[in-house]
């Protein structure tokens, strides 16, 4: 019987022994941050995928085809379509859920690197590079959640229009809650964390990654000249747009090399060297496992392919169109574009490399701001637009010079669409833009079963349920419709 006691007395200290050492580890059991290897590490899974890329359906570039696609996506995919709030939740594949969860796990990780970095052995130089790296991060992961789920910046409805909630801590608490923040709060921290990072990229350039997966200096000054352009800033927009060009020079995609590689090898290879970063400049690339990312819009059971006029209206001598890979008819008109590995026959690719800023971006940017600030230039905005056009129109000719600003900005608004379908950029420029918008279900349908209006409130994507279930604060805060 004392043996019995014996026993029991010694298993209830071993479990209070255990429950004391359990009630003492931090709630979220995170790793020990000790050294700044290991605070870069974390930076380097702060970064992002492109989880934005399902807005590809939600744009003119894309008709929906219901014939050619899986009934296991119709769900999914077609309430997006339509601009409709009852969107799947679903938070493994590509849906606003997604990218919901994603971006906010994304900025607990930068604020992670913030507030461990002073505490961290290493060098002075390489902790305040990783710091500026952290800032930056937050930045852009606030930047893409407020572009998606509030209304486009517009100055005299910043204040008053709802963006997302601001997190600029690790949460002490295991379900804490937040306030949605204003536009306007929201960007006044993407400037203060940019600021912040770029003065400490400057002071310490010795030490950032030349990773074209990392931020640099120039995907940087990418990053600030889209900023700018979105918050109409075009005296920035330029200036930041420079900066790249002074660093890197006028050097854009050799759409020929790809094109040959697409004829001298097969389509899979072809679509997984799309975004090789060896053979391209580049200037920020994702490369991620998550594949499913363009899967609405990136294999031919989608039922989602290139709008009829994208296709058929491009011209013959555009090589752009070359990218263009036709699975159907001119009555079903089934086509895709392919810039990412799991297209248009691969849908299982083991990962694919994202785009986050090129040079063809920063130079529409540029183009368009130097058009839209005080004293229009219409000269530098059309040089702008043919260095683009030297690599795409065979053979080559310049556009007559427009004689007007409203020409030129057409032609750039165009080559904007043109050159950048399929990399996730439309629905933005579709809402600063302020563009109508219809879809049908049936792409010959006469009347269309859904219509954006210029401004619509639509464009700033509902509140994914499963955050509101997280913090209820946000049901009486959802975007107005």
């Amino acid at each position: 019987m004392k043996k019995q006691l014996f026993i029991i007395v010694l298993l209830c200290l071993v479990i209070f022994s255990s429950c004391s050492k359990f009630l003492d580890a931090s709630y979220d059991n995170r790793i020990e941050l000790k050294s700044v290897e290991d605070l870069e590490g974390v930076i380097v899974n702060a970064y992002p995928m492109r989880a934005d890329m399902f807005t590809e359906i939600m744009t003119d570039n894309y008709h929906h085809y219901a014939s050619a696609m899986q009934a296991s996506l119709i769900a999914t995919y077609v309430p997006m379509y339509l601009w409709e709030d009852n969107y799947s939740e679903a938070i493994t594949t590509a849906t606003p859920a997604h990218a919901y969860s994603h971006y906010y796990r994304k900025i607990y990780e930068a604020n992670t690197v913030i507030e461990e970095i002073d505490k961290a052995s290493g060098s002075v130089a390489k902790k305040n590079a990783l710091l500026g790296e952290a800032l930056i991060l937050r930045a852009y992961n606030y930047f893409s959640l407020v572009n998606l789920f509030g209304l486009h910046y517009k100055e005299a409805d910043n204040a008053k229009n709802l963006g997302v909630p601001l997190i600029l801590e690790v949460p002490k608490e295991n379900r804490p809650v937040f306030n949605r923040a204003t536009v306007k709060e929201v960007y006044d921290q993407i400037d203060k964390d940019l600021n912040a990072g770029l003065a400490l990229f400057k002071e310490n350039e010795s030490q950032l990654s030349r990773s074209p997966y990392r931020f640099t200096s120039a995907s940087l000054y990418a990053f600030l000249s889209r900023v700018n352009l979105y918050k109409s800033n075009w005296d920035d927009a330029v200036k930041y747009s420079d900066l790249v060009v002074s660093e890197k020079g006028t050097v854009v995609r050799k759409l020929s090399e790809d094109l040959a590689r697409k004829v001298n090898t097969t389509e899979a290879y072809f679509a997984q060297e799309i975004m090789n970063p060896t053979i391209h400049a580049n200037l920020l690339l994702v490369n991620q496992t998550n594949i499913f990312l363009c899967r609405p819009f990136g294999f031919r059971l989608a039922g989602f392919y290139l709008a009829h006029d994208v296709y058929y209206d491009t011209p013959n001598n555009d090589r752009r169109g070359e990218l263009f890979f036709s699975g159907g008819t001119v009555i079903d008109s089934i086509a895709l574009v392919v810039k990412y590995a799991n297209q248009p026959n691969n849908p299982n690719a083991s990962q694919a490399r994202y785009d986050c800023f090129t040079m063809e971006e920063v130079l529409l940017n540029r183009a368009e701001a130097n058009l839209r600030k005080a004293n229009p230039d219409i000269a530098k905005a059309m040089a702008d637009i043919e260095a683009i056009r030297k690599e795409r129109i065979v053979p080559y000719t310049a556009l007559p010079v427009p004689t007007s600003v409203e020409a030129a900005l057409n032609i750039v608004l165009k080559e904007r669409k043109a050159e950048l379908i399929g990399q996730g950029m439309r629905w933005y420029d579709i809402k600063r833009l302020g563009l109508r918008i219809e879809h049908r279900k049936v792409r010959t349908s006469a009347q269309p079963d859904a219509v954006l209006l210029p401004n619509d409130l639509r464009t700033a994507i509902q509140i994914p349920l499963a955050a509101r279930r997280g913090n209820p604060l946000l049901e009486n805060q959802l975007n107005p419709r």
